[in-house]
């Protein structure tokens, strides 16, 4: 059976995707902060220490598939940055941290957790606000340039696996809105066939990168799996 990782699997869409793989027969292992019904399942602090210790103690275990879906949008003291005048230094730092120290923390392990001469896909969720190219409304400062730098770590870290790596592929996912707690105060205004459910988005992610040999060395996709540019 192909083996997927997925960490940050306490998020809605993380845990509609463990179902979507497992329905293609995909044995999955989870990693999030919280507990979850389900086995295996591991409990790892997302610091430096605690992600080495874990990678460790799975003497050698690969991943054909890595779903990183850590980030945060808002939250308590955190919003996105609605005019230049909101921006401030804490909450840059602690969506910095959520969205591109976390994922880029689980990234460096990569030559570790993928086979050396088969092929793999690693995902990280990241938006479409992150494309410097594609910014035409301003605004959500903090949000943007994380994911931005989120986007810029990656493809970095895909020249450098590859080396070594060479059937390794690496792919920036933009779910669109979903139905989930992240977007909850920013669904007003979004046409109901554009705010999609968590399985819908589980099932196109899946078929994004199952299919490893249309893939380019490290893409930056949509939900609808058409390219956007860095």
């Amino acid at each position: 059976m192909k083996q997927a990782l997925i960490i940050g699997a306490s998020s809605a869409i993380a845990k509609a995707l463990i179902e979507e793989l497992e329905q293609q027969q995909v044995e999955v292992t989870s990693v999030s902060r919280s507990q979850l019904e389900r086995s295996p399942h591991y409990l790892v602090d997302y610091d430096d220490e605690a992600i080495n210790e874990w990678v460790k103690e799975l003497n050698g275990q690969r991943f054909d598939y890595i779903y990183i879906c850590n980030g945060v949008l808002h939250g308590q003291g955190v919003a996105p940055e609605k005019s230049l005048s909101a921006f401030n230094e804490q909450q840059f730092s602690e969506v910095i941290r959520a969205n591109t120290l976390v994922p880029m923390l689980w990234l460096k392990h990569t030559p570790v957790l993928v086979p050396r001469n088969e092929p793999s896909v690693v995902t990280i969720f990241s938006a479409r606000v992150g494309s410097i190219s594609d910014n035409r409304l301003g605004g959500w400062y903090s949000y943007r340039a994380s994911k931005a730098a989120l986007n810029m770590l990656v493809k970095t870290a895909s020249v450098e696996v590859r080396r070594t790596h060479k059937q390794a592929k690496f792919v920036l996912f933009h779910p669109g809105t979903t139905d989930t707690p992240l977007s909850k105060p920013f669904q007003k205004n979004v046409p109901e066939h554009k705010l999609f459910t968590p399985a819908f988005v589980a099932q196109r992610l899946r078929e994004l990168t199952l299919e490893t040999q249309d893939l380019p060395e490290c893409g930056y996709f949509d939900w609808d799996k058409s390219a956007i540019q860095f």
